[in-house]
């Protein structure tokens, strides 16, 4: 794992260094009893530990009742049941129960812009702030920094945290790249499960029909496409089946969770995720789809879409409107999560009788060649503690509380299915269940938290290599998460473990920063970036053209910020 050190001079400059690595987001379940014995509170119950706040039990109730005020971004997926609100509800008044937290809401935003904007106008007016801050804005995270009004959390974390956080601090160093200015720490990293990826989903029913193998080889896939395409395979008489279909509204060609055209570039080794970094063998960071390499998945896009293997209105479809056509029975392969057996694609059965779906690795290039992206092990969401905040370790014991009952939950603890009964458990027909299927009016109770989200970056590699190894589900997270996979979900996380063991899976360099070029030039790139690849997978412009786009894109800027990020690099590597 890598290091960083040295950041107080890009913090302070022009280029804005607000150190946070960019990422996606997961979500996953878990469990235990703050009231319960656990190994993490050294055996003691929070009702009895009454201690001072010094105390250094990181489940310690407060002998007296503290208030930390906070915001919150309120989402769609954050609910209440009728008659609860953000001042109100089930999880605050538990945790106030078990820990003597009391929290006290500034402000509410509908959406993550609307927070950042309010957070910055009462930092510019001198308003007051909260005292645990949450943001995913690398820009804003810089700003409270440098106010001076938010404090390092080094030694807070180091005395006060639980022991399964600390522990995945220790297992993961490069997630505190993102928040280290001049060797302190001034944030705390929300999680991301590593591991998990994509697969190649196959009508299998079509396979059969056509009498074709599952394909290894991108010549292989590129054969099954044709005979999706030309073969009538689903019996109907009418050309309106499809090879395949990609999602890039949202995505472009970075790897997504459903029509995801990096496969296009993965079996030439070529990562298309244009929002990362990679080392290159020479030491140097670089985006790979920004380079000549990239050329020959261009081609092969442009060859698809001109032999109609992808609906012509691919182009603008996201995500959602691929995994409707899959659903629908008009598609043959498409590329995904590992978990779309589970969610959509269960339609598929139900709107085409007889049909069959089945999970495959990635096809290969020449020898073998086959690179994807590694999920970060962050989510990109920060979470800042005030300066003058009267019980600062207050904000570790919060965050503690869902490291323990939301993901280390004790067996026969009133966590073990969930954080609130009658919200994301109950009981049915007499028997404790988490299962969303059988609670009508589930609610997923962790949104209601500041940060939205817990979860630990080794989680998921630990319990699907159990599972998938024979092994059963033993503690109340393993039980959950396993009762959340099916056959085909579990084949699939077998491939992506074993891409894991053989490198297959590429991990980007943590902590890039927001350079002075990027926060000027970024917009006017990504669009000229996305509407070329676009005229190039609809045949407006040949692939050749490509290495003059690379030019007068290096000119418009983006030479200067991989001059910017190698800068902050060859200063903050080890």
């Amino acid at each position: 794992m890598r290091g960083f050190k040295n950041k107080k001079k890009w913090l302070s400059t022009a280029l804005v260094a607000s150190l946070l690595v960019i990422s996606a987001c997961s979500n996953n379940a878990g469990t235990n009893n703050a009231e319960n014995k656990g190994a993490e509170n050294g055996g003691k119950t929070n009702t009895e530990a009454n201690q001072p706040a010094e105390n250094t039990d990181p489940l310690g109730k407060y002998a007296e009742p503290i208030t930390l005020t906070t915001a919150k971004v309120l989402e769609g997926d954050v609910k209440f049941k009728e008659g609860e609100n953000i001042d109100n509800n089930v999880l605050d008044k538990t945790i106030e129960k078990d820990l003597n937290i009391k929290l006290k809401y500034l402000w509410t935003a509908a959406s993550a812009p609307e927070f950042t904007e309010k957070v910055r106008l009462a930092l510019s007016a001198n308003q007051e702030l909260p005292d645990m801050l949450t943001t995913n804005d690398t820009l804003l995270f810089a700003q409270l920094v440098q106010s001076g009004k938010y404090q390092p959390v080094d030694e807070l974390f180091d005395k006060y945290a639980i022991d399964n956080w600390k522990k995945a601090a220790e297992d993961y160093p490069e997630t505190w790249a993102g928040v280290t200015i001049d060797g302190k720490k001034y944030g705390l990293p929300t999680y991301n499960m590593i591991g998990r990826g994509n697969s190649m989903w196959i009508r299998e029913d079509w396979l059969k029909k056509l009498n074709l193998k599952a394909p290894a080889t991108i010549e292989e896939l590129e054969t099954v496409l044709d005979a999706f395409t030309n073969k009538d395979p689903d019996g109907n008489g009418k050309k309106d089946t499809f090879g395949t279909v990609i999602g890039p509204k949202n995505a472009a060609v970075n790897t997504s969770w459903l029509g995801s055209a990096d496969v296009a570039f993965n079996v030439d080794g070529v990562i298309s995720n244009d929002n990362a970094w990679f080392e290159n063998a020479d030491g140097k960071l670089y985006q790979p789809l920004l380079t000549p390499a990239a050329k020959t998945g261009l081609q092969r896009l442009q060859n698809w879409m001109k032999n109609g293997y992808m609906p012509k209105d691919s182009g603008i479809y996201d995500e959602m409107k691929a995994g409707e056509l899959f659903t629908k029975g008009q598609i043959g392969v498409v590329f995904g999560a590992y978990w779309l057996s589970i969610w959509p694609f269960p339609d598929l059965l139900k709107n085409v009788p007889g049909s069959e779906f089945k999970a495959y690795p990635y096809p290969t290039g020449k020898d073998g060649t086959l690179k994807i992206p590694r999920e970060n092990p962050t989510n990109g969401n920060i979470t800042l503690i005030k300066k003058d905040v009267e019980h600062p370790e207050a904000v570790i014991k919060y965050m503690n509380w869902f490291y323990k009952n939301y993901l280390n939950a004790d067996k026969g603890s009133i966590y073990e299915y969930g954080l609130a009964k009658g919200y994301d458990w109950d009981e049915v027909d007499g028997q404790p269940t988490n299962d969303k299927s059988k609670l009508p009016n589930y609610i997923d109770a962790v949104r209601i938290s500041v940060q939205k989200d817990y979860t630990l970056p080794g989680l998921w590699v630990d319990m699907l290599k159990k599972f998938t190894s024979g092994g059963k589900p033993e503690t109340p997270i393993e039980v959950k998460q396993f009762g959340g996979e099916d056959a085909n979900s579990l084949a699939a996380a077998k491939v992506l473990l074993d891409y894991l063991d053989k490198g297959i899976q590429v991990p980007s360099v943590q902590g890039v920063p927001i350079t002075k070029t990027m926060l000027s030039k970024n917009s006017m790139l990504d669009k000229i970036r996305r509407e070329t690849i676009s005229k190039i997978i609809y045949g407006e412009m040949s692939v050749d053209q490509y290495d003059k786009f690379l030019e007068d894109y290096n000119k418009a800027g983006y030479g200067k910020i991989v001059e910017e990020v190698n800068e902050w690099y060859a200063k903050n590597k080890q």
